[in-house]
């Protein structure tokens, strides 16, 4: 089906037709909404990215283009080998598991052949693998938030039905919980989080990242526990397995990076050394005499110093 009809029968929205297609059948090219929408998502996460790179964490900007141009294919790579390793029984073919136009991506096969590919790359150059997580994160999460809203104009990613006044009804079904909805707000305000909070007040490498971890590894199981479309390893859903996961490692890397700042503190600056003047000689001999005679020694010291410097006067006046 080349359309969708959606409608919001409780706020009185619709029904409303989209067609899943930009452009179709142009000289045998077909251009859907939802690779124009995932490629609007991805330049605005470089965007993002790159200003975090830059301003925040310190990279140079084109040391930093090449992790765009090798995670980027990388990661569509994995999302498809996801979401076909899970359907493996709906593809006989290889090229029909690289069809990638034809629909079938699981994002949780991008992001972790992402991060994979970024650590990769980070040991090779020499950076800080964790800045750069922290650096990546909030371009990642803008490009979920707006990504999901190809599955609105394709009618899928929806969950079971619902009475609550948002249920959404598609192609004449339903009313169904937007799903889709509850992950793209999960991820943008995870966004606004970091972008105006987190990053403000940054205390260690890594933090942005393991924030992402529990945040969207929780937001997804419980989001994932609505969805009908949901891809299963036996009887469990695999998104929920990885969400419930990525919160737990998200936690214990929290807690050992929190840990690590307080055991291994931040190397202290050198003091500055003070250069002590060489003492005058009569004033370095009074200090060991008695005390009873220190103070006429340091007084004939003063004197002899006094009667000195007017000796040097009188001589630079007779240069003139």
């Amino acid at each position: 089906m080349d359309t969708t009809i959606i409608s919001f029968p409780k706020w009185n929205i619709g029904p409303f037709t989209m067609d899943r297609f930009l452009v179709k059948d142009l000289g045998g090219i077909s251009i859907a909404w939802y690779g124009v929408i995932i490629c609007v998502a991805m330049v605005l996460a470089c965007l993002v990215i790159l200003r975090n790179a830059t301003k925040k964490e310190g990279f140079g900007l084109d040391s930093f283009l090449d992790y765009f141009i090798i995670t980027i294919p990388l990661g569509v790579i994995g999302a498809r080998a996801m979401y076909v390793l899970a359907n493996l029984e709906d593809y006989r073919t290889f090229g029909e598991a690289i069809a990638v136009w034809r629909g079938g991506l699981a994002i949780y096969g991008a992001v972790i052949t992402g991060i994979i590919t970024i650590f990769i790359i980070a040991k090779i150059k020499k950076h800080n693998v964790l800045a750069v997580y922290d650096a990546c994160i909030p371009g990642l999460m803008l490009a979920q938030a707006i990504g999901r809203w190809g599955n609105f104009v394709n009618g899928e990613a929806h969950g079971t039905v619902t009475d609550l006044p948002w249920g959404m009804m598609v192609n004449g079904a339903g009313p169904y919980h937007p799903t889709f909805l509850y992950e793209s707000l999960i991820n943008l305000v995870g966004f606004a989080i970091v972008m105006l909070l987190l990053y403000r007040k940054k205390k260690f490498n890594g933090q942005i990242f393991v924030f992402y971890l529990i945040w969207y590894g929780i937001g997804r199981t419980l989001v994932e526990g609505l969805r009908t479309d949901s891809l299963y390893i036996g009887t469990l859903r695999l998104a929920q397995c990885i969400g419930v996961a990525s919160a737990l490692c998200g936690v214990a890397l929290f807690v050992f990076l929190y840990l690590w700042k307080s055991i291994v503190p931040p190397v202290p600056e050198k003091a500055e050394e003070k250069t002590e003047l060489p003492k005058a000689p009569l004033a370095e001999a009074a200090e060991s005499l008695p005390e009873e005679k220190k103070e006429e020694a340091e007084a004939e010291a003063a004197e002899t110093e006094e009667t000195a410097e007017e000796a040097k006067e009188s001589a630079d006046g007779d240069d003139h």
